[in-house]
């Protein structure tokens, strides 16, 4: 039997998910949605506030994390052709009012209440099919995270949130941002988790680490160690609106 930290990066589910519903646009259209421009930082939902609203994510990446008394536990993060929260009626569950989802690039999103998107999956069957298996892929990546968070040094977690801001978020620069002690946060990464994986990648010839600040030396090998869902999205036909540079500043 495979150790936890054998398992191919190809096969691990991937904390990025996009491009499952970007050819039901039209039908979410024709009914009561609300097409709205969100800033970079700016909060969809918050913390101790109960949400009853789906996002359609058109254009941009949201970063989905839990709120609690003594922090923030981070999730996933979703881009173009997805909805999130999935939802089909109010409840006043306590993971309601936890849910934090924060725009990590500029967004333009459609808004609908969980009653519409009801109605939009029960007449159209096969807009309900791609949306259970974005659900799924969620749920599948979440039993995973969990197995993750105790056995796994994280390693392609933390390359598909590098990948990731390096091609979407912070594109013109392979400069990202981010400490250590951020990427953990996101990557739900305990510090000893981080610095192994960072030892790799640091040894690999891939990253070099300064304060605050995480510079990529070798793109194609971090993608090399990211999953198949990060390296399939970020290729996607879906995203021509969102070319790669061909040159970045170092």
């Amino acid at each position: 039997m495979k150790k936890m930290a054998d398992i191919e990066p190809h096969i691990i589910p991937s904390i990025y998910l996009a491009n499952y519903l970007n050819d039901f646009e039209d039908v979410i259209l024709n009914y009561e949605v609300q097409k709205t421009q969100i800033r970079k930082g700016s909060y969809l939902t918050q913390y101790g506030v109960i949400n009853n609203t789906a996002y359609y994510i058109k254009n941009g990446i949201v970063h989905l994390s839990l709120g609690h008394e003594q922090g923030k536990k981070s999730l996933n993060m979703f881009g173009p052709g997805t909805i999130f929260p999935v939802g089909v009626e109010i409840h006043e569950f306590r993971v309601e009012y936890e849910m934090i989802i924060q725009a990590l690039t500029d967004c333009e999103v459609y808004k609908m209440s969980y009653p519409t998107l009801k109605k939009i999956a029960t007449e159209n069957g096969t807009f309900a099919g791609e949306l259970l298996r974005e659900n799924c892929d969620f749920i599948g990546y979440m039993f995973f995270d969990s197995i993750n968070q105790t056995f796994e040094p994280c390693l392609a977690r933390i390359c598909d949130i590098l990948y990731l801001y390096l091609t979407k978020v912070h594109p013109l620069s392979a400069k990202i941002p981010l400490s250590q002690s951020e990427l953990a946060s996101i990557a739900g990464a305990s510090t000893a988790q981080m610095e192994r994986s960072i030892r790799i990648l640091k040894k690999e010839g891939i990253l070099d680490t300064s304060r605050k600040q995480i510079e990529i030396l070798d793109e194609e090998k971090l993608l090399a160690h990211c999953t198949l869902g990060m390296r399939s999205n970020i290729i996607s036909v879906s995203y021509t609106h969102l070319t790669l540079p061909t040159n970045r500043e170092v």
